[in-house]
């Protein structure tokens, strides 16, 4: 049976006033209307790329700033506290990284030349003014610099075989190791995590 223009429009009619009572209804048991997204949001401001270099770094510093702001500084006490226990978040970037905690640990379970180097201070200084001296610090820093390439490239090979990547070459870690080894170990930051002879 075919339906007439009028029906049909009454038909619609109705549908649209169920329509707009379920509505009606759905915003009555919220409590109020779907507010539009651009009322929920809030207007944002003009984003637009910085034209200078000047205004790109101007930005850049004001963000380092707010994230500054937003993390709670460390005390210079609780600072120290942390590289004493060997916390990860308190490292300085030299310190950072698979390889450097590898030489750490490698440097504080062995016993080393470069552990006496504080003891030949005097003896170098002395070799400044004595000629005979001169010849022994010499040797003694070929000596340190040998011993620093072959700790360099046993870390290194330890650092590739455990993790697949070392952080720079054979004369870079063996620095690093050296550098630390010529402290004594209570004055070593981060602190020492293995003791004396522990395999590592």
């Amino acid at each position: 049976m075919k339906l007439s223009r009028r029906e049909k429009q009454a038909d619609d009619a109705e549908v649209e006033a169920v329509v707009d009572d379920e509505t009606a209804e759905a915003a009555a048991r919220k409590g109020r209307p779907t507010p539009k997204r651009r009322d929920s949001q809030g207007k944002r401001g003009p984003v637009s790329a910085p034209k200078t270099r000047k205004e790109a770094v101007a930005r850049q510093k004001q963000l380092a700033k707010e994230h500054r702001s937003a993390a709670k500084p460390r005390t210079v006490a609780e600072q120290r506290a942390a590289l004493k226990r060997g916390d990860l978040s308190a490292l300085p970037r030299r310190d950072q990284g698979n390889t450097r905690k590898l030489a750490r640990d490698y440097v504080d379970s062995k016993r080393m030349l470069s552990n006496y180097l504080l003891w030949l201070f005097p003896v170098m200084i002395a070799g400044l003014a004595l000629p005979v001296l001169q010849l022994i610090v010499l040797v003694v820093f070929l000596a340190l610099l040998v011993e620093w390439y072959i700790v360099g490239k046993r870390i290194r090979a330890m650092a590739l075989e455990r993790y697949g990547e070392a952080q720079g070459g054979n004369l870079t870690i063996g620095f690093y190791a050296g550098s630390r080894a010529y402290l004594p170990r209570k004055w070593r930051l981060p602190g020492p995590q293995v003791e004396r002879g522990d395999p590592i």
